[in-house]
């Protein structure tokens, strides 16, 4: 076999070889090609699964958040309400006290209203007043006198001759003319 001698003449077991290499060469080329494919796919299927198991979480976390924002501002609302009940309770104590020491005040002036007015219809000639008016503005008057000596012995130095002065004891008898017997 010299120079230009054509391949059929040579070894037909190399052609049959070269054959089946060309097509096993092919085969493999076109696995390739649909491994690659498949590759692709697979890597958009999970890409995609990925974004939808995201947007899940977020699906499912939103419905939470919303239900605690919602919670937290009821707390608040709760807190505020107790606050506003408990200045409320503070606010109706106080008016309590008020109303009675008004009702206090209001029963010392009708009993002083009909104490006058009895006093007046009393008054003799001379311009005095019956006894009732006046033990009961002596009383008053002597109250205050004790409570003045109270003050001005307290601030009085000790041994002083300023001292508390001793009164004698009221009467067990009430004062004449006030209608009342003993």
């Amino acid at each position: 076999m010299v120079g230009g001698a054509s391949s059929s003449r040579e070894d037909p077991g190399r052609s049959v070889l070269e054959g089946q290499l060309a097509a096993a060469v092919a085969r493999a080329e076109d696995a390739l090609a649909q491994v690659q494919e498949r590759e692709t796919e697979l890597r958009n299927a999970l890409a995609q699964m990925t974004t939808l198991e995201a947007e899940m979480v977020e699906l499912c976390l939103r419905p939470e958040v919303a239900e605690v924002t919602r919670w937290r501002q009821e707390a608040e609302e709760a807190t505020r309400w107790r606050t506003e009940v408990g200045y409320l309770h503070t606010q109706l104590r106080e008016e309590r006290h008020r109303c009675e020491l008004l009702r206090s005040d209001m029963k010392g002036l009708e009993r002083a209203l009909a104490l006058v007015g009895r006093s007046r219809s009393s008054v003799s000639r001379s311009g005095i007043p019956s006894g009732s008016t006046e033990h009961y503005l002596t009383g008053s008057s002597r109250r205050r006198r004790n409570k003045e000596e109270a003050r001005r012995h307290e601030r009085a130095p000790e041994g002083s001759e300023t001292g508390p002065r001793v009164m004698a004891p009221p009467s067990p008898r009430p004062p004449e003319g006030t209608g009342e017997s003993g």
